[in-house]
């Protein structure tokens, strides 16, 4: 009887769906990496579309458009800012080919020894300028057609001074500094006079002297002690006198011409008075003039005689102040 040969033992795996399972679990992970693939994209293009400019963005859809790319168009961002050059070293815009570039108007170049060599082959600069010299901007947006913009006219010299004009100029300047000197020595022997005289020593505070745009001031005030005239009187006393003497020396030997004014307090007169201190002002200054004149001023030196009456106060803060009775006598630069 024949032998039997042992069968392979068949094996029968049962699959109960734990691995369908399994996979139907885990698919929804790939859903959500798509949606934040996609939300993360999203937030992408709204950031970029808010921080770049309507050029840049143009030049960035014009790189992704397949049918107006270029190879010499860029749409990156940087100083050309989705533009590009072309062959012929010229700026182009956006969305053109390489061999219709549309040139843009450029910065002015400026030209240095040496740079023919550096220049690409066929190029010329729009105007000839000497080496080393600066090339004028040129507007590459305007047609060729297009007439140069005319020069306005050369405005015509300034006339130059002759060389009298010159010499009255320096004469002048020479004769204005003269006087300022002569000026502030002027005021100098003022002070060391009264300085010197035991009798005016006292009246130191009634003794102004100023320097003016008008010239040196000279002004003789009344003190709380002292009054050079009466009160409501044009009528000039012995300390008047003597002070104005003692300044009518130090004046004779300047041949400025001199200024009188006259002013008074703010005291005034009654009120259907015919005189006022308008006139006692005008009335005072000529006093000065006539005590100015015998102490041996020439007559045709005083130019000025005029009356202030109360609208100048020297001392602002009181109008009744008794410095605000007072005489000015002004030097007049020539």
């Amino acid at each position: 009887m024949p032998r039997k040969t042992a069968l392979p033992p068949i094996i029968v795996k049962r699959h109960l769906g734990g691995h369908d399972e399994e996979e139907s679990n885990h698919s929804w992970k790939l859903a959500y990496a798509d949606f934040v693939t996609a939300m993360m994209t999203f937030f992408l293009v709204m950031w970029l579309m808010n921080i770049t400019t309507t050029e840049q963005r143009k030049g960035i859809a014009d790189y992704f458009n397949p049918v107006a790319v270029s190879q010499s168009n860029s749409g990156a961002d940087g100083m050309l800012a989705g533009r590009s050059v072309d062959k012929s070293g010229s700026l182009t815009t956006p969305n053109a080919a390489g061999d219709q570039a549309s040139p843009v108007a450029s910065p002015p170049v400026v030209a240095s020894v040496g740079d023919s060599d550096r220049q690409p082959a066929g190029r010329k600069d729009p105007l000839p300028h000497p080496p080393g010299g600066t090339v004028p901007p040129v507007d590459l947006l305007r047609n060729a057609t297009e007439s140069a913009p005319t020069r306005p006219a050369a405005e015509p010299p300034a006339p130059q001074a002759t060389r009298a004009e010159l010499e009255a100029l320096l004469d002048r300047q020479s004769s204005e500094l003269t006087e300022r000197v002569a000026l502030e020595s002027l005021e100098r022997d003022l002070r060391q006079r009264i300085a010197a005289s035991p009798d005016l020593n006292a009246l130191q505070g009634s003794l102004v002297i100023q320097q003016v745009p008008e010239g040196l001031r000279v002004q003789l005030t009344d003190q709380a002690r002292f009054s050079m005239f009466k009160v409501g009187s044009a009528q000039m006393n012995e300390p008047g006198r003597r002070l104005m003497r003692m300044v009518a020396s130090a004046l004779v030997s300047v041949p400025n011409p001199i200024g009188i004014t006259g002013h008074t307090d703010a005291l005034g007169y009654a009120p259907d008075a015919k005189y006022g201190n308008w006139e006692l002002s005008s009335d005072r200054a000529n006093a000065a003039r006539r005590e100015l004149i015998a102490s041996g001023i020439p007559g045709g030196r005083i130019v000025r005689v005029e009356g202030r009456a109360d609208l100048d106060h020297f001392g602002a803060s009181d109008p009744l102040d008794p410095s605000n009775r007072r005489i000015s006598i002004t030097l007049l630069r020539r």
